[in-house]
């Protein structure tokens, strides 16, 4: 038998194996995949804000990002973030509207990433021990297609000023809603004008935020 004649019949006892083992099954999802995708289904999203709840919300902190972004030098948008946020609103479904709307925020709570940073902002910048909270109040927000230009007041480095934050409201679903937010301002109408024009005056304040009835 020559050597390509027991190559062949090699290979072809390799496919005959291959062919007569079962498939390896996929592994399956871990119970915490199985739930969670159980949950998505009974979820009843909901986009219309009168088939929400009405009550009282409060903001959840773990589903709740705050960043704000300036332009450093005009070369790149440094973006910081806030990791103590809370608030509250009351919800009216049948008028769409939400009233008593206040965003507490600590501005020592600054997070760049970088220590000695946060601190130096905090302190000297922000002066938090002096001004320990940023507050935007609104008293009243009416959902419209499902934006909303909230107009209320920001309350900075211990000067108040009207403040529009234009907001998207993404929907209803088991006792809790989320929105998306953005807010523009200048800082030097609050006081803090350090470093500008190298670090621009204008702030956006960017929100991702879940609130939950009470």
């Amino acid at each position: 038998m020559t050597s390509r004649v027991v190559a062949h019949s090699f290979l072809l006892s390799l496919l005959t194996i291959s062919a007569a083992a079962p498939a390896a099954s996929a592994p399956p999802g871990s119970r915490e995949d199985t739930g969670a995708a159980a949950q998505y289904r009974e979820l009843n999203m909901t986009k219309d804000p009168a088939m929400a709840a009405s009550g009282t919300y409060k903001l959840d902190p773990h589903h709740t990002s705050v960043l704000a972004r300036l332009a450093h030098m005009e070369l790149s948008h440094y973006t910081v973030r806030f990791d103590e946020v809370s608030g509250s609103f009351d919800l009216n479904p049948s008028t769409a509207s939400a009233s008593r709307l206040d965003i507490v925020i600590n501005p020592g709570s600054i997070d760049t990433g970088d220590a000695a940073f946060d601190k130096k902002i905090a302190s000297k910048y922000f002066e938090a021990d002096k001004y320990p909270t940023i507050r935007f109040s609104a008293d009243v927000a009416k959902i419209i297609g499902g934006q909303s230009s909230v107009v209320g007041t920001l309350d900075f480095h211990g000067i108040k000023r009207p403040l529009v934050l234009n907001a998207t409201y993404h929907g209803f679903a088991q006792a809790r809603m989320g929105f998306s937010g953005e807010a523009t301002f200048k800082r030097s109408d609050f006081g803090v004008n350090q470093w500008v024009p190298l670090e621009a005056d204008d702030v956006t304040i960017l929100v991702e935020t879940e609130f939950v009835k009470q």
